[in-house]
């Protein structure tokens, strides 16, 4: 993988020490970064032996649609990241939640975060449904029916289980419990909502 080499040689002239494992699979490639100092060098952590471990995922075969942003960083260092912007990543986020085999807190605690920005956000429709189309065949559902069919999966998920989950990841656990059903309900309810 040309990507993965780069990235190696990049991290290696900058003076990491990093190691890097490889998931070769389709249509998502999957690495693993391991490297040792940057905690310490960014002042997150005072044991130079902690390593920051990044995963990276590469699609090869995206949907079209999603909307590209680049944005100037300066934390540490100045840098350019192109990103999706919002909607496309909450489209993102909705085709995990409708398709993803099992149900992961995070990905209900994301829905949470996305419709609880004000205004709140709303999905690239778009792009949501040629993802949907790409993995669980054309036509078989409309990407505008997201709540209704969120609500369906919903109505199958143990919200304990959820709250469980997502708890040790988040800097206040308490919140994770945003994802009690009520919430979750109100949170779908008012995505249903003719917007004005």
């Amino acid at each position: 993988m040309r990507w993965l080499d780069k990235l190696k040689r990049d991290l290696h002239l900058a003076g990491f020490d990093s190691t890097v494992r490889w998931i070769d699979r389709e249509p998502v490639q999957v690495a693993w970064i391991r490297t040792a100092s940057l905690l310490v060098e960014a002042g997150l952590s005072g044991h130079p032996d902690q390593k920051l471990s990044i995963k990276v995922e590469i699609d090869t075969r995206p949907p079209a649609g999603a909307t590209v942003l680049r944005s100037v960083i300066t934390r540490h260092f100045t840098f350019v990241i192109a990103h999706n912007d919002l909607p496309s990543l909450m489209a993102g986020k909705l085709h995990a939640l409708l398709t993803r085999p099992w149900p992961k807190g995070r990905d209900w605690f994301d829905l949470v975060w996305y419709r609880s920005r004000r205004p709140p956000v709303a999905p690239n429709l778009p792009f949501l449904q040629r993802a949907l189309d790409q993995t669980q065949g054309a036509g078989r559902h409309r990407a505008a029916d997201w709540p209704r069919l969120l609500r369906a999966r919903l109505a199958a998920v143990e919200t304990g289980a959820l709250i469980r989950d997502v708890e040790p990841f988040l800097e206040r656990p308490a919140d994770a419990a945003l994802l009690e059903r009520v919430n979750l309900d109100a949170v779908l309810a008012a995505s249903a909502e003719p917007r004005a």
